[in-house]
């Protein structure tokens, strides 16, 4: 049934859900009639902004197993008892009516299988063919020419036999719902990173209302209420401390074990856990708004996005089926013509049987998304997210990593590195810094605030000042306790027609060298002091650039900095290829201009300016500090703010590709070797016989096999 109006759907079979885009035109009544005519039962209908309940989830995650479950319970003994007494027949022991007796024992089992059989109708109404086709067309024959045995033996020619068929039918059925009921646990620990990301939301929480503290449900929490978190308990939303002091556990969020330092004004996030000491804080997000709500969407959306080789499978899977048909029936011709006196019913239409039932493509289907779940995952443990199973994908390819260079290959905050002063004719150092200190406060500038620290730390003052005026890419001025005070660049000492003293001339030049900003300080128009300013590097830098380096990737690092500047903190890290002095504009053109020239491109950022460039670059990479913009342009987000991330998701990408790639053959291994079995390859060299049963194990072990080597990838988390 096609509905109007949806822009796209996609399904995830492990986490039982199904993500539409669509118009608001688009009613949930319209999907659930256009889903149950598919054949599907709907549960519920949720929109993506609704916080996903963690009791709704888990439910879904176990339906299928207990569905199945149920199932086996009903068909194992049936099918056991068929097998025995079918065994005793065949054996010679005399039972009067077994086939009609089989034949009832049998009707539970196919009751049990009722999912197949239905599943099987549903594609054949919309003109495909499925795993349930190949199921259905096996067990189905199988108790057809069953049933018309027993109620019809002399249409047989004397080829009608005690047990008929009843024990491959019912035992296809057993074993394909115990595959699936081991399969369906699996699944449910390859997404055990979003059930437990889920558990993370905190159910009550302590808000103070009218001068009252109320115990409430946490959902029922609004932006502004004021609530209070005691040790040991999950903070209900997010917010800001209002009072208090604390240890937070946000290990949940970033993947980092060490709880963190939070007091007054600091940001706490929803759901991570309060380890010591108690503290009152106002909600400035609740519900679906929070952090670790966005996060859960994320990992939900990447779970259920298809990987672009996710295609080939979908691809393969859409003509395998009806090539399994016509592979079941030429087994039969051919077996039939090879022994002219065979009996119709007999070995060829087993043959034909165990090829259908050996060949279903259920590892084939499972063999992508089990891998990309299990990999996400293990990706978000680590505090690593992918906006979808393509980026997953494509950092596996990724020749070239582009590394902005403020505040991703630095901290961001600059830092005086280095102070020379010369004696001034009317002030001591420590009052000439109280003045540096007073005019920075009225600046915004990174410049001022490195400045401003630096004097704080010194134990500056602050005193009055007047007539500030910011100059741009000049410096500030303005009267600092009766003194004209100048803090600038050298072209703002040279327009207030000032001369720098040869002294802080050297140590300006040195600056330069070593690719740090100079800032010249004036007062009373005698210029007195030179600080030298840069970034500092990010401890892990030199060793996440080496890694990527010996992994094979060239770097290069992008920023808008001064040449000097740039090449100074390239030749630290070791980088050689870099490009400075570049507008954001300036360097999503270089990326372009790396990608056209055939490099598959990672870019990582963390600042708006770099949303561009982000957007642009085939994997675009947000570090945990980046902003709002840069994240949403991002394709990968480092929720820890520790660049060793960017080796861990280019590992657990590497990992999960071939992972996909080991099940893919371990898919087509059990078909290319399964198939020719189970059509009698064995059969004239070693007398050997794949029967009905021993193929529908098989078939199940394959998928178990499949889930089980991606939850490999678990670890990696």
């Amino acid at each position: 049934m096609k509905v109007g109006g949806v822009k796209s759907a996609s399904v995830n079979l492990v986490t039982n859900s199904a993500t539409v885009e669509l118009n608001a035109s688009v009613s949930d009544e319209d999907l659930r009639r256009a889903v149950v005519s598919a054949g599907y039962r709907v549960e519920a209908v949720y929109s993506q902004r609704t916080r996903t309940d963690e009791d709704e989830f888990v439910k879904r995650l176990e339906a299928p197993a207990h569905e199945y479950r149920r199932a086996l319970m009903i068909a194992a003994p049936f099918s056991l008892a068929v097998v025995l007494i079918g065994m005793s027949a065949m054996t010679g022991m005399h039972l009067d009516h077994v086939n009609e007796l089989l034949c009832v024992l049998s009707l539970p089992v196919l009751w049990s299988g009722r999912m197949f059989f239905r599943g099987a109708f549903v594609a054949a109404r919309h003109g495909k063919a499925t795993m349930d086709t190949l199921v259905t067309l096996g067990t189905g024959s199988a108790f057809v020419i069953s049933v018309l045995m027993t109620f019809m033996p002399d249409q047989f020619s004397g080829n009608a036999h005690a047990g008929a068929y009843y024990d491959s039918t019912t035992t296809i059925i057993a074993l394909v719902l115990l595959g699936k009921w081991l399969e369906s646990g699996a699944k449910q620990r390859t997404v055990d990173t979003l059930a437990s990301l889920l558990k993370h939301h905190a159910r009550r929480a302590f808000v103070v209302r009218d001068g009252h503290e109320l115990a409430i449900d946490a959902s029922e929490m609004l932006i502004d209420d004021v609530f209070i978190v005691r040790p040991g308990q999950q903070i209900p939303a997010d917010g800001t401390i209002i009072s208090g002091t604390s240890a937070i556990d946000e290990s949940m969020i970033t993947g980092e074990s060490i709880p963190v330092e939070r007091g007054t004004s600091d940001r706490v996030i929803g759901g991570s856990m309060n380890t010591l000491g108690s503290f009152t804080a106002r909600a400035t997000a609740v519900g679906a708004d929070t952090v670790l709500a966005g996060i859960i969407r994320s990992v939900e959306a990447a779970q259920s996005s298809k990987a672009p080789i996710q295609r080939m499978a979908d691809r393969i899977s859409g003509v395998f089926v009806p090539v399994v048909v016509v592979a079941a029936l030429i087994t039969y011709v051919v077996w039939l013509v090879a022994d002219p006196s065979a009996d119709p019913t007999g070995r060829p239409l087993m043959l034909a049987i165990s090829v259908l039932v050996i060949a279903c493509p259920c590892a084939l289907g499972l063999a992508t998304p089990t891998a990309i779940i299990a990999g996400t995952g293990a990706a978000a443990r680590r505090g690593i997210l992918f906006s979808n199973a393509a980026s997953l994908e494509r950092l596996e390819s990724v020749d070239t990593i582009v590394l902005d260079k403020t505040g991703t290959l630095t901290m961001g905050q600059p830092r005086v590195q280095q102070w020379t002063q010369i004696d001034h004719p009317r002030l001591d150092q420590s009052h000439a810094l109280n003045l540096v200190r007073t005019l920075e406060h009225h600046s915004e500038h990174p410049l001022a605030h490195a400045l401003r620290n630096w004097c704080e730390t010194a134990g500056a003052q602050l005193l009055s000042a007047a007539d500030v005026r910011t100059i741009p890419g000049r410096g500030t001025t303005g009267n600092v306790g009766g003194h004209r005070v100048r803090i600038g660049s050298a072209a703002l000492m040279s327009d207030s027609l000032l001369l720098i003293p040869e002294t802080l001339q050297a140590a300006a030049d040195a600056d330069t060298q070593a690719g740090l900003t100079s800032v010249f300080v004036s007062i009373d128009g005698s210029v007195c002091m030179n600080f030298g300013i840069a970034d500092d590097l990010r401890p892990e830098s030199a060793e996440v650039v080496n890694s990527l380096r010996a992994s094979g990737h060239r770097i290069i690092m992008l920023t808008g900095d001064r040449q000097e500047a740039a090449a100074a903190i390239a030749a630290r890290l070791g980088i050689e290829d870099f490009v400075h002095s570049v507008t954001p504009d300036g360097k999503r053109d270089a990326i372009a201009t790396l990608q056209r020239r055939g490099s598959v491109v990672a870019m990582v950022g963390d600042g708006i300016n770099d949303a561009p460039c982000l957007a642009q670059a085939d994997v675009g990479i947000a570090v945990g500090s980046a902003a709002d913009m840069a994240k949403t342009s991002a394709d990968l987000t480092l929720m820890r703010n520790d660049l060793r991330s960017i080796v861990d998701a280019r590992l657990i990408s590497a990992s999960t590709m071939r992972v996909i790639r080991q099940n893919f053959i371990l898919a087509f291994i059990y078909n290319v070797l399964g198939i020719p079995l189970a059509a009698g390859a064995l059969i004239p060299l070693l007398g050997l016989q794949l029967t009905p049963m021993y193929a529908a194990f098989a078939m199940a072990m394959s998928s178990v096999t499949v889930v089980t080597n991606s939850l490999r990838l678990r670890s990696r988390g």
